[in-house]
């Protein structure tokens, strides 16, 4: 934290310009050893093969992007009643980046990029399963940097964990389950009532998307979608389509097309470049999964797709909840795993409000006609007719309620503050 600090200034003296350059140049080196950062992240946390090579290129999109998004915090001049008013964006200084396993790739590299274009320098918490890959990660973006401008903290959660209210952290962006982000809020709370100086806190916590298909919709391109969107990676990504709401009118035509695109999703090793779906380690992922798929067939539910559990895989598996279950954790709880529920809706207006019936509000994604609807869904994305993983540097992530506190607002602009620098006009 300390070297940070120290290496933070040296950052924020260039040029925005120079740093886009020095942006592109990590760009470079990142995809100089792209292979060896795909083959970390399947052999040190088992994402599929496939679904890694997406992650990097996803990374590499951002870093494309950075000179649009850096337009944003370009200085300009702004109306004044007398006088001139310049505009300017700051950094914070010190940005933590607390990170998760599932995005061992593109989530570092988000963050990281945004705080350096904004001038800040970077102190970065890797999950403590995927260590190394995101270490090679960041070590390829600090390229042409100054020295500790990209620092790594391979610490532990619990250890790491005083650093986001540690005095010498300027900003805080974490990427993690809604409890940890309640539990660091907490203790900012505790520390800011002890007279810790206040900071950003952006968190980007768990999600519980809703997928709509409505009749009208393209039926094929829907199911194909919301397998994609459902079941990527083992449906282990907090933007992913974890509940399926069908009008009930085209639920019949709809069942087909949704079992032959989940069925299709290849499950296997995650070396295998064929793979969609990889083994779903035995913890408390699986272990939800196994319960919530328990009850909701308890609870009267029928599968349409897939098996649950087989050896050391969880199969994409959907199944579909009776009128009234609402209550059970398949549907109220984020299933963390290739495990989905579909529920039947009267209308339009019936299946936005199933759809907003979530504490979270990372996302909505909607299949057929959305004029009527989309202005009452709660959430910081909404995609029409586009996959629930669409992925542009433009379209960025965020939340509201229990998934966020700042919406979807490019990340690059969070890390800047305002500020107003005015000089009085001349005087007669």
């Amino acid at each position: 934290m300390q070297r940070a600090g120290r290496a933070q200034p040296a950052v924020q003296e260039i040029d925005l310009d120079e740093r886009l350059h020095r942006i592109a140049d990590s760009r470079r080196r990142l995809v100089e050893i792209g292979d060896d950062v795909v083959d970390a992240a399947v052999a040190e946390v088992g994402t599929p093969r496939r679904f890694a090579r997406r992650e990097l290129d996803s990374a590499c999109q951002v870093l494309d992007a950075m000179p649009e998004l850096a337009e944003a915090i370009r200085p300009s001049m702004v109306p004044s009643r007398s006088g001139s008013t310049r505009l300017e964006w700051p950094p914070y200084g010190v940005v933590l980046g607390w990170h998760a396993a599932n995005s061992p790739i593109w989530v570092p590299t988000l963050v990281a990029a945004s705080a350096l274009v904004g001038g800040n320098a970077v102190l970065s918490r890797p999950s403590s399963r995927t260590r190394s890959t995101t270490a090679m990660v960041l070590d390829a973006l600090a390229t042409s940097w100054p020295v500790d401008a990209v620092t790594v903290v391979p610490l532990s959660g619990p250890v790491a964990e005083p650093l986001v209210w540690a005095e010498g952290v300027h900003a805080v962006v974490t990427h993690a389950g809604t409890d940890t982000c309640k539990r660091q809020l907490a203790g900012l709370g505790r520390a800011y009532a002890a007279g810790a100086r206040m900071r950003p806190y952006i968190p980007e916590g768990s999600g519980n998307d809703a997928a709509i298909v409505r009749e009208g919709a393209d039926l094929e391109r829907a199911a194909a979608a919301i397998a994609l969107g459902g079941f990527a990676n083992a449906g282990q990504l907090c933007m992913a389509a974890k509940r399926i709401i069908v009008q009930r009118s085209v639920w019949s035509a709809f069942e087909p097309h949704l079992v032959r695109a989940v069925e299709a999703r290849v499950v296997g090793p995650a070396d295998d470049e064929a793979t969609d779906v990889g083994p779903l380690r035995e913890g408390p992922a699986r272990s939800r999964a196994r319960a919530a798929l328990g009850e909701a067939l308890r609870r009267g539910g029928r599968i349409v797709a897939g098996e649950g559990e087989k050896g050391p895989y969880f199969t994409p598996t959907v199944v579909l909840l009776p009128d009234g279950s609402d209550d059970i954790a398949l549907w109220r709880e984020e299933s963390f795993a290739p495990l989905r529920g579909v529920m039947l809706a009267e209308d339009g207006a019936d299946a936005a409000r199933r759809a907003n019936e979530t504490p979270f509000g990372l996302g909505v994604a909607v299949f057929g006609p959305a004029e009527d609807i989309v202005g009452r869904l709660r959430g910081a994305r909404v995609m029409l007719d586009e996959s629930p993983l669409f992925q542009d540097p433009h379209m960025v992530v965020g939340g509201v309620g229990d998934s966020g506190m700042a919406g979807a607002r490019p990340k690059i602009a969070q890390l800047v503050y305002a500020r107003r620098v005015h000089r009085a006009a001349p005087s007669r």
